[in-house]
C-alpha cells in the first residue's frame, strides 16, 4: 500500500457517485483514480493500469459489476475490490466474492465504514457488512439438512430405514416392510446415529429433514 492509495469508483448512481466522491476527498490518504457510470467505461479508462481499490456497484447498466471484477481482477491480481451495493442475497455475494471481490459492504454503510473498509482491504483484510459476514459464516457451516446426510456418507438402506423412522415405524414394521431381522434393522441404525452423531429416532430426522 503506497502513502496515498488510488482508488477508483464504478456506480451509475451519479448522487452516490459524488457522496463516495466527497468521502474520500475528506482523506489524505486516498485520491480518486477514475470514477465511471457504468463496466464498460471502467474497463476501457483502466485498460492501462487499475487503482490500488475499486468500489463497485453490481447492479449496472450493461455488464454487471460481477463481470467488471472478474475482468479486472483477472487483468490487474494486484488491484483490491469492494462491493458496494443494496443487495445482501446469498447469490450475488458468493457470485462477486468467486469473481475476484475482497470485500463486500452494504449501501447503508456511514461514511466512517467505506472508509474503514477501503483501509482494510489495501492492508490485506476482507471487510464485509455485519449481515453479508453472518451470510458467508453459515455458508460455511455444515447445513442441518440432507447435506449433512451426503457428508455422513449414508448407504441407500440407512436412508430407507430412515424415512420409515420419520414416518413412525417400529422396528418390527420396518423389518416387515423392507424384509430384514430386526437385528439387521438395529444395526443399521446403530450405524445411521454414529454416521450422524445423534443418540436417538428424533434427532436422526430432524438432523436429515432440518427440522
Amino acid at each position: 500500500m503506497s502513502a496515498v492509495a488510488r482508488i477508483g469508483i464504478v456506480e451509475d448512481d451519479a448522487r452516490i457517485r459524488e457522496a463516495l466522491l466527497a468521502i474520500l476527498s475528506s482523506t489524505t490518504d486516498m485520491v480518486l483514480d477514475g470514477s465511471f457510470a457504468n463496466a464498460e467505461a471502467a474497463l476501457a479508462g483502466w485498460s492501462e493500469n487499475c487503482p490500488d481499490a475499486v468500489i463497485m456497484d453490481i447492479n449496472l447498466p450493461g455488464a454487471s459489476g460481477i463481470e467488471c471484477v472478474q475482468d479486472l481482477s483477472q487483468r490487474w491480481p494486484s488491484a483490491q475490490f469492494l462491493m458496494y451495493t443494496m443487495h445482501d442475497d446469498d447469490q450475488r455475494v458468493f457470485d462477486a466474492l468467486k469473481a475476484g471481490a475482497n470485500g463486500y459492504l452494504l449501501k447503508s454503510a456511514k461514511p466512517g465504514e467505506i472508509l474503514n473498509a477501503i483501509r482494510d482491504l489495501l492492508r490485506g483484510g476482507s471487510p464485509m457488512s455485519a449481515p453479508i459476514a453472518r451470510r458467508v459464516v453459515a455458508n460455511l457451516r455444515p447445513a442441518n439438512n440432507t447435506n449433512v446426510i451426503a457428508e455422513a456418507k449414508l448407504t441407500d438402506r440407512e436412508r430407507e430405514i430412515l424415512e420409515l423412522l420419520a414416518e413412525g415405524l417400529l422396528y418390527k414394521e420396518i423389518s416387515q416392510r423392507i424384509g430384514l431381522s430386526e437385528g439387521s434393522i438395529k444395526q443399521h441404525i446403530h450405524r445411521m446415529y454414529d454416521k450422524l452423531q445423534v443418540q436417538n429416532r428424533t434427532e436422526a430426522v430432524n438432523r436429515f429433514f432440518g427440522r
